[in-house]
């Protein structure tokens, strides 16, 4: 992401595409009806939001109508979102398998190890844990609730897993 602010003309280009974002949105999810369970878990809005700026900083009037430009940004910007939440999603399969009963009989004994080591958490981290990776908040949308970059709430979490990992070893 670039740390540069809009243009007043640029803004002005952006609030002009404002109504499209809905319809895109809209429109992707009919348009794409093998997506709509895994477009339901994704921040679909702040993808189009944030597609609309991005596409401000290169628009060109004369070459292409607002809508024209903008819905192609918001739509490519809409698949990368569901995209990335699908390849999230097979990444965490792995871990839902292991937790399984039936494939590890020890369950009891990993929740208790599980439980000690959350225990060393404190409350932020035992949360952002939940958001992120139990509930499938994305990293932008916890950055905009806590005002800050979404890499920072990523270090922010990766530390938790490690201290996490960490505490785990030492268990008995």
């Amino acid at each position: 992401m670039t740390g540069r602010r809009l243009t007043a003309e640029q803004q002005g280009y952006v609030e002009k595409a404002a109504p499209v974002i809905q319809a895109c949105i809209a429109a992707f999810i009919l348009k794409n009806p093998d997506l709509r369970d895994l477009a339901k878990r994704c921040d679909l809005e702040a993808a189009a939001e944030q597609a609309a700026c991005l596409a401000a900083l290169t628009y060109d009037p004369a070459k292409s109508g607002i809508s024209a430009y903008f819905s192609t940004a918001i739509r490519r910007a809409l698949f990368k979102e569901v995209q990335a939440r699908q390849r999230h999603e097979r990444r965490m399969l792995a871990a839902w398998e292991i937790c399984k009963p039936t494939l590890n009989p020890h369950i009891e004994r990993m929740k208790r190890r599980a439980a000690q080591a959350l225990q060393m958490l404190s409350p932020y981290e035992k949360q952002l844990l939940q958001d992120h990776v139990v509930d499938g908040v994305t990293l932008e949308r916890l950055g905009r609730e806590q005002n800050l970059d979404r890499r920072i709430i990523r270090k922010q979490i990766n530390r938790a897993i490690d201290r996490l990992r960490e505490a785990e070893r030492d268990l008995p």
